[in-house]
Formats: structure tokens, C-alpha cells, sequence
């Protein structure tokens, strides 16, 4: 276990997006299973909530987190903000 710094984002699809630990990792989760569907490795942590947004020419549905890092428990610090299209 660790610190959790930055609560999930629940999709109305049923999917869990998180980005809370110190390992630079950005998860998404099925909401009823619990199982990992996917991890991606991010520029620094993301000690933040991620949020979603409907793209305003296209509709997709894009999830955001802020990969700033840098804490107590670590020393790598980024400005990122990323943004991944989840499929239609």
C-alpha cells in the first residue's frame, strides 16, 4: 500500500479512472468487476482527480489528469496535463 493523493472518476459507461499513487501510472478500472483494463505510464504523478469532457467539433469523451508530481513522498514534478479519447 501508499498514499492515496487524488480521488477516481466514475464514468456514466462504468468505467474507474485513478492516478493517485507515486508510480506515475494512470489506471482505468470496470466498475463492476474491479479488474485493470488499462495502466499508462504519465510524465509524474497525479496527485489530482481526473475529469472528463465532451470534445465541443467532434462529441468524443475525453479523461484529464494533471501530472504534476512532487510531494513529500517524491521528487518528480512535471506541468503535464493529459488527455486521453475514450472509444466510442
Amino acid at each position: 500500500g501508499t498514499s492515496n493523493l487524488g480521488g477516481p472518476l466514475v464514468t456514466a459507461g462504468g468505467l474507474v479512472f485513478i492516478a493517485a499513487t507515486n508510480d506515475k501510472r494512470f489506471r482505468a478500472f470496470d466498475k463492476n468487476t474491479g479488474n485493470e483494463l488499462r495502466t499508462v505510464k504519465i510524465p509524474a504523478s497525479g496527485h489530482a482527480n481526473p475529469m472528463t469532457y465532451s470534445g465541443p467539433r467532434n462529441g468524443k469523451q475525453y479523461v484529464v489528469i494533471a501530472a504534476g508530481g512532487g510531494n513529500k513522498y517524491n521528487n518528480d514534478y512535471s506541468d503535464a496535463l493529459v488527455a486521453y479519447s475514450l472509444p466510442d
